[in-house]
């Protein structure tokens, strides 16, 4: 009897709970929707913005591997880098020089090499450097990913076959 009334109360707790994140999903949804078309141009623009800088990154020495839009509140750019080739300070300054109007660029290569130079400063055993993952949000995020020695040896494999 007692086994079937905590039974009973744990299936109304995650019932009410499911309700509950489905009211939040259906609010939140609600929201994305009725952003107004200003808003919806604006980060149409943003994300643009972003598609233009792609290229001048990888003159740096960074390749989106992926890019990943959220249609959120608030919204996110979210940008998978590799580092492909070393470059030197001077050309760094060279492009901050050529490209100085774009805040995007400066915001974004700034990000990698502060990233850069973080990560060449840690080493594991078992893991090894994959990418670099910046989030355009409130807050921005930058994240190192790294992946164990043996699944990345296994991701090459599959890069090599393609």
């Amino acid at each position: 009897m007692k086994d079937n009334k905590i039974l009973k109360k744990t299936t109304k707790t995650i019932s009410d709970g499911a309700d509950q994140i489905l009211d939040q999903l259906k609010n939140g949804l609600s929201k994305i929707g009725d952003l107004g078309t200003n808003t919806k141009n604006k980060f149409i623009d943003y994300v643009k913005d972003v598609f233009n800088v792609l290229p001048l990154l990888e003159k740096a020495g960074f390749r989106t591997n992926r890019l990943i839009v959220g249609v959120s509140i608030p919204p996110s750019v979210e940008i998978h880098f590799s580092r492909f080739k070393e470059i030197d300070k001077k050309e760094i300054d060279e492009l901050y020089e050529e490209y100085k109007d774009k805040k995007m660029f400066k915001l974004i290569l700034k990000s990698l090499l502060m990233s850069n130079d973080f990560q060449s400063k840690l080493s594991s055993e078992s893991l090894v450097f994959a990418e670099t993952c910046i989030e355009i949000s409130i807050p921005p995020k930058v994240s190192i990913k790294y992946l164990n020695k043996d699944i990345a040896n296994l991701v090459k494999l599959e890069a090599d076959f393609d």
